[in-house]
């Protein structure tokens, strides 16, 4: 494990405008959600412009990249989201985070992906921001399902936990979506999260159902994905 960055590399140029009152939410998919953040020409909500990429992962890296084909868009600014949650979805959120970077993806077939880049003033509260994560995501299928039964549609998600460690652990959840932080639909969800340090860093990407779409991605390498966060986050590099 890579000591914590230096204070000098975590900060970020920060606005003096706040971000909207209460919990940031992502979009209907994980592109959507990055395009929702993503600055006007203005320096408000909490977005430095001269902030630099934290965390990098080339697309050929990404899981799925045999069949996804993914390709980077532009990466999304730094926010400073002091005192603000970030929903990562249904199920989890990021808590007392300080700052907050997304960096999206697009597959040759529509599928999104997505790279969350979190910094917190102490590893003790990106330990427990991790931890919380995990518990909301421990408990998403019975958040799912009742999400279900509530908007009146199927009632079929199964979450699982597919790979895992002390620091790192990988999610997969098959479902009909509810629209609002995931699109509607049949879908198989994908999430990704590892701490390091001072950082946490979230990968989800979504598998949507395509008429003629490729086979479904094997779960199995899932413990190759988290290793290579881990990797990520201790050396800056993907």
């Amino acid at each position: 494990m890579a000591s914590p960055p230096s204070s000098s590399s975590s900060a970020a140029a920060r606005s003096t405008s706040p971000l909207p009152s209460g919990p940031v939410k992502r979009g209907g998919t994980a592109a959507a959600s990055a395009a929702a953040s993503t600055p006007d020409s203005n320096r408000t909500r909490g977005v430095s412009r001269a902030a630099t990429v934290r965390v990098s992962v080339a697309p050929t890296h990404l899981p799925a990249y045999t069949v996804e084909s993914w390709t980077a868009s532009a990466v999304g600014p730094v926010r400073d989201v002091s005192g603000h949650d970030i929903q990562l979805n249904e199920c989890a959120t990021i808590r007392g985070a300080a700052t907050w970077q997304q960096q999206p993806y697009e597959s040759s077939g529509g599928d999104s992906a997505i790279l969350e880049a979190y910094t917190f003033p102490a590893a003790a509260q990106a330990g427990s921001a991790f931890s919380a994560a995990l518990s909301g995501m421990q408990a998403c299928q019975a958040t799912s399902r009742a999400l279900q039964a509530t908007n009146h549609t199927r009632v079929d998600a199964v979450t699982r936990e597919t790979a895992g460690a002390a620091e790192e652990a990988a999610y997969e959840r098959t479902w009909t979506g509810v629209e609002g932080i995931s699109a509607a639909g049949p879908q198989t969800n994908h999430l990704y999260i590892a701490v390091n340090g001072t950082e946490v860093v979230v990968l989800h990407f979504d598998e949507l159902a395509k008429v003629g779409s490729a086979g479904a991605y094997d779960i199995r390498d899932d413990s190759a994905v988290l290793t290579m966060l881990e990797n990520t986050l201790a050396g800056r590099v993907g």
